[in-house]
């Protein structure tokens, strides 16, 4: 038997002996709501460059035609080309099947998902049907899926592309080195100095986020995973509830403890990724059972009451006054998509933008 196939049964074993099922190869269920992404206020930064532009920033300039997903994944790809070398935030890029993808959702041809036409990165321990996924390990060195993630398929399936996959600690274990310990993914904002800490395994996911090499972003978390590196990096992470995002399909580290969720550079996008990654998964039997998903989108869209204060848009039972959501506005002012940006000023040889990356 070939090495790559022991590795498939190991695959295949292990997450079914940690669920307690079989793993099966029926379609990924799909997610539970379609969300509806508000016409928000897109910032100048954005307008001047594509690679600024937070994913619900781009869902928006492609809804209005000021944007094709072509250009935006090409300049992903330009930085990717020019920086990468020192983030050293990919283990794998995709790039001419993510470029056949983008030209494709400009010609309006395949399904037209809330994400069509906007490119991620996944991290490396995510099945991806036909890439590479190695778990920044030796044992999965020369492993290629044959289907995707249930995560995978749900953004697949709301038309995102997948620009590449992103660098992680081996096995999911520690900041992204190489297997003798030699340090690879740096901090997007302090490339010249890997000795400062990037957070935990999700490493690669958040600096291509951070560096402005992906719109958004998805990781794991056992520990502290997506949190620590979007807190060092000036993300906004999201580790859901347990069972609220499938993990089939994903390297385990801890069946129990594992969790999928997004790492993006505001609430808003962490709310409109996670809304299309949850929902229950017959592959995943902790996803069962739970309650339904709320519209994450609609709490994260601010309102604006008759006073002219910032509200929020929650359901009964959640602290904000019902008569406040016919007043949500459409358009969200400037103020609301800058307040928690930071900017900086990184020396002229930084590869870090101008505008740091925030």
């Amino acid at each position: 038997m070939s090495r790559a196939l022991n590795r498939r049964v190991f695959l295949a074993s292990s997450t079914a002996v940690a669920s307690g099922v079989a793993l099966r190869t029926a379609t990924a269920a799909q997610a539970s709501t379609t969300p509806r992404v508000p016409d928000i206020h897109v910032r100048a930064a954005a307008l001047d460059d594509p690679t600024e532009a937070t994913l619900t920033e781009a869902v928006v300039l492609m809804r209005r035609g000021k944007l094709t997903s072509t250009t935006l994944t090409e300049a992903y790809l330009d930085r990717i080309e020019r920086y990468d070398g020192t983030y050293q935030a990919y283990a794998e890029v995709t790039a001419d099947a993510a470029l056949a993808a983008a030209r494709k959702a400009d010609r309006g041809q395949g399904a037209r998902g809330v994400l069509r036409g906007i490119p991620l990165c996944v991290k490396d321990n995510y099945f991806t049907r036909g890439v590479p996924t190695r778990c920044n390990s030796s044992i999965f060195v020369d492993f290629v899926p044959d289907e995707d993630a249930t995560a995978v398929a749900r953004l697949k399936a709301a038309s995102a592309i997948v620009l590449g996959k992103g660098q992680m600690g081996p096995l999911a274990t520690t900041r992204a080195t190489k297997p003798n310990g030699t340090v690879t993914t740096v901090n997007a904002w302090t490339p010249g100095d890997p000795g400062v800490d990037p957070g935990g395994s999700s490493t690669g996911p958040a600096c291509s986020v951070a560096g402005r090499m992906a719109a958004s972003s998805i990781g794991t978390q056992t520990g502290g995973s997506i949190v620590l590196p979007s807190n060092q990096q000036n993300l906004t992470g999201l580790k859901p509830t347990m069972g609220r995002v499938s993990i089939h399909g994903v390297i385990p580290l801890s069946f129990t403890r594992d969790h999928s969720g997004p790492l993006a550079r505001d609430a808003m996008d962490a709310a409109l990724m996670l809304q299309v990654m949850a929902g229950p998964d017959a592959k995943d039997p902790r996803t069962l059972g739970l309650p339904a998903v709320p519209d994450l989108v609609r709490a994260a869209t601010p309102v604006l009451s008759r006073g002219g204060r910032f509200g929020c848009a929650g359901p009964p039972g959640s602290g904000c006054r019902r008569t406040s959501w016919p007043r949500r506005r459409s358009c969200a002012p400037p103020s609301w998509t800058s307040w928690t940006r930071f900017p900086v000023s990184p020396s002229s040889t930084s590869p870090i933008p101008p505008t740091g990356p925030c």
